[in-house]
């Protein structure tokens, strides 16, 4: 009775394991991810966009820094010195030592720099703004890389259902005519080597499509910043690839264009900068030292308060170089906004075209899709009456998994489109 009751265990662990097995293996616990979910986990960890956070953190580090040299400068400086002889001036802090010990307290506090020190601030906040223009670009190239992967995650999920389907079409054509072929010799032999061929054909295209869905899934997983060893799996979107009509792309929220403006004004300033050199420099000084010659004697103490100006006479063209370098770094900048400019609005007009072009097959391929059908379902009711033959219905099948395609592949088109052209405005996703 024991043993009995122990195989009984073991089966019913045994049932339990295979139920669980079985549920996993369906996927019924695998997430579906949206678009939205997509976007927010790249935005969280991408790669790109955590590099363009670090630079936005060395310009606003450079800015403090910048901010901090217009403050009084305190150092403390020790020294010592062995001395060939004691001057009389000397003597009053060493005595008849050689050995000369000094500490000093030195502060000095800039008062006139030609506006050297304001154009650095300003020029340091545009490069900050610039920086920050430059994240939002990345944002901006980030998201429009995870909507591309998604859009053609979703196509390659649509292929691969439609070629799912046309294999079952196409099994059930090759059985059914089999088994006639086996009952009656009808259809001959020779059609049904060709509907063998034809299965054949669709099977090596189910493998194609299996193929490129994974190669899908990885590339989306990539784009999100993630490791592509992995899969995934995501949601279906309805009505998502239409623009509204009267919609207008405003460039003015082009981040390339506006950190370009900002680095032209940070040109601007580093100009400013280079000239300030042609003006003294003024500056304030206070020193506070103690001195002394021996450890075993008391030293002085002595103070300085002055001011020192500092004026570049010449200095070989020196600073004339850097002016004309920071104004060609200016007119480089300009002349690369202009070009920006152009490409920006010739890739706005062959997206827009893109999408006009895309939104005509979509029509025709939706009223084609509907009429493959129709096809489809009346060759399957003359198929049934023996009225048409296996082949005929195969080729309607066959019909209708391209207008399946073509119906994919055009709202494909109308999604990158889309997509390209709300990156190119710059417009951030609005998240639900």
């Amino acid at each position: 009775m024991q043993i009995v009751i122990k195989k009984r265990y073991v089966i019913f662990f045994f049932s339990l394991f295979f139920f669980f097995s079985s549920r996993v293996s369906l996927g019924e616990d695998k997430k579906l991810y949206s678009l939205e979910e997509c976007i927010k986990e790249a935005i969280k960890g991408h790669p790109k966009l955590k590099i363009s956070r670090y630079i936005s953190e060395q310009k606003k580090e450079k800015l403090r820094f910048i901010l901090a040299e217009n403050f009084p400068q305190v150092d403390a400086v020790a020294s010592y010195d062995r001395l060939s002889y004691v001057t009389q001036a000397k003597k009053r802090y060493l005595g008849e030592s050689f050995d000369d010990y000094q500490v000093d307290i030195v502060v000095t506090q800039p008062l006139f720099t030609g506006g050297k020190i304001t154009s650095q601030k300003q020029a340091a906040r545009y490069a900050m703004d610039a920086a920050d223009q430059s994240y939002l670009a990345a944002k901006e190239e980030v998201i429009y890389g995870v909507k591309v992967a998604y859009y053609r995650l979703l196509f390659a999920q649509e292929i691969m259902k439609s070629k799912e389907e046309l294999l079952k079409y196409a099994e059930l054509s090759y059985n059914t005519a089999l088994d006639l072929h086996k009952r009656t010799k009808v259809p001959r032999e020779e059609v049904l080597l060709r509907l063998e061929v034809q299965l054949n054909a669709v099977k090596q295209e189910m493998i194609t499509a299996e193929n490129n869905l994974r190669i899908a899934q990885k590339v989306l997983l990539n784009a999100m910043g993630l490791d592509a060893s992995g899969l995934i799996e995501v949601q279906e979107l309805q009505d998502d690839y239409f623009i509204a009509e009267g919609f207008m792309v405003d460039l003015a929220n082009n981040y390339e264009m506006v950190k370009l403006s900002k680095e032209i004004k940070e040109a601007e300033e580093k100009i400013k900068i280079a000239k300030s050199d042609f003006y003294p420099q003024l500056k304030a000084r206070y020193d506070y030292g103690y001195e002394w010659g021996d450890w075993s004697k008391d030293g002085k103490t002595d103070w300085i308060v002055g001011v020192a100006v500092d004026f570049n006479f010449w200095d070989w063209g020196k600073t004339k170089a850097d002016i004309q370098q920071a104004e060609a770094r200016k007119a480089e900048l300009e002349s690369y906004r202009e070009l920006l400019s152009q490409n920006i609005n010739l890739e706005l007009e062959s997206s827009r075209l893109e999408y006009d072009s895309a939104f005509k097959r979509f029509e025709i391929a939706q009223k084609s899709l509907k009429d493959a059908k129709r096809s489809l379902d009346l060759f399957e009711s003359r198929y049934r009456n023996a009225l048409a033959t296996s082949i005929e219905l195969l080729d309607a099948q066959k019909a209708f998994s391209q207008a399946q395609v073509n119906f994919a592949l055009a709202k494909l088109d109308m999604r990158l489109a889309k997509a390209k052209i709300e990156k190119i405005e710059g417009r951030d996703y609005e998240f639900k």
